[in-house]
């Protein structure tokens, strides 16, 4: 079970996952060997799955970042899991959802083209919402 300390080493942690050991102790004023022990107990629970980085996808290329709720059409679920597999480069991120749409894809296509030839193939297997991406606030 986590504790505040516990949601507060999270916190530094999802700001910055290469944070040292003994700054993150220093913020959260435990020594590190303590740090350490409570990140690998949360590692050991699953708490924490996996650490990874963020990057700025319009400095790569990808400039057209969209959202597509999907509504799958009958019948459809495995040439639609085919379909993602085919495009697991182009999106970032593929959850089933409740609610009218079954799924939610986050992508990143580097053209107006490549989104619009992958959203040609879902458009036969489902029916689909297009959410552009015009900035992010945080």
């Amino acid at each position: 079970m986590t504790d505040p300390t516990d949601i507060e080493i999270l916190k530094h942690l999802n700001r910055n996952c290469r944070i040292k050991i003994n700054r993150l102790a220093e913020l959260v004023h435990l020594t590190a060997p303590a740090v350490a022990a409570r990140i690998q107990k949360m590692e050991d629970d699953g708490v924490i799955k996996k650490y990874t980085i963020e990057v700025d996808l319009e400095q790569l290329g990808f400039d057209r970042q969209v959202f597509i709720q999907v509504a799958l059409k009958a019948d459809k679920r495995s040439a639609y899991d085919h379909l993602i597999r085919d495009y697991r480069n182009d999106l970032r991120h593929h959850y089933r959802t409740t609610g009218e749409s079954g799924y939610l894809i986050e992508g990143a296509f580097s053209t107006r083209s490549e989104l619009t030839t992958f959203l040609a193939r879902l458009e036969e297997l489902a029916s689909y919402k297009v959410i552009d991406v015009i900035g992010e606030d945080l």
